[in-house]
Order: structure tokens, then sequence, then C-alpha cells
């Protein structure tokens, strides 16, 4: 029994000198080593801590930044409706404007058209009068077998066929 007891239980020799060589290690590193490792941490520490006040300050900048694209696509979108509301009004303008003169050049034609119906009915008169008085003229030379003034003839067919005619 006595070997497992040696065994289970620390020599006490060997943890003094492991705790005397821990402690002489701790001084040591105290003396040496501890301020550059709480530079080391403090410097991390700053790092760590610029980091985050980097990213909130981009965060800010980006929210500032949303809103102002935001505002432009609102102000984009009212700019559109109001240039595709402009078009609109042009293009009934336009269209009004068309069917105006489209109007204005059909009632013309339409007047042309009369005037030159009057002026070939007028045609049509004036040479339909003309035949009668020669056809008047002609009978009436035959009936008469006569030779007769035919320009004194002709003006008297002429105003009886305006009495008739008129």
């Amino acid at each position: 029994m006595p070997d497992i007891a040696g065994k289970l239980f620390p020599n006490l020799t060997t943890l003094i000198v492991q705790l005397l060589s821990t402690g002489v290690l701790l001084i040591i590193f105290k003396k040496f080593l501890w301020n550059y490792v709480m530079q080391y941490f403090s410097k991390r520490a700053d790092y760590i801590e610029s980091t985050i006040q980097d990213a909130n300050t981009m965060n800010e900048e980006a929210s500032k930044n949303l809103e102002i694209a935001e505002k432009q696509a609102r102000e984009a979108a009212a700019k559109y409706r109001e240039i595709v509301d402009l078009a609109k009004e042009d293009g009934q303008k336009i269209k009004q404007q068309i069917v105006d003169e489209a109007n204005v050049e059909a009632k013309a034609k339409i007047e042309q058209a009369q005037k030159e119906i009057e002026t070939e009915k007028q045609q049509a008169k004036d040479s339909l009068k003309e035949e009668i008085v020669d056809v008047a003229i002609e009978v009436a030379t035959k009936v008469m077998n006569k030779e007769m003034n035919k320009d004194i003839n002709k003006e008297l067919v002429e105003n009886f066929v305006d009495e008739v005619v008129n």
C-alpha cells in the first residue's frame, strides 16, 4: 500500500520546488512582461473601440445616405409624374390642334367645293341658256322662213329666256 499512497500524494519537496518556480516565473513576468502585455491589451481595446465607433459612424452615414436616396427617389418619381402629365397635356393640345386644323381644312374644302358647284351650275345655266337661244332662233327662223336680223332676234330670245328661267 505504501506504494499507491506515495503515487497518489505529491512529494513535499517537489511541491515546494514547483511552487517556488511558479513564483519566480510570476515575478519575472510581472517585472519584465506585465507592462508590455497591458499595453498590448490597451491598444487592442482601443482598436476594438475605434472599430466599433467607425462602424457606428458608417451606420449613421449609411442611414443618412439612405434617407437622401429615398428623398431623391421620391423627387425623381414626382418629376417623372410631372413630365408624364406634361407630355399628356401636350399630346392633348397637339391632338386638339390637329383636329381643329382638320376641321378648318374640311370647311375650306367644302366651301371651295360649293363655290365650284355654284360656278359649274352657273356655267351650265349659261350654256343651257345659249343652247335654248340658238334653238329658239333656229326654230323662229325656220317658222318664219325668212332671214331676220340675227342679233336682234338673239337679244329678244335671251330676254324671253331670262324671264322664263328666272
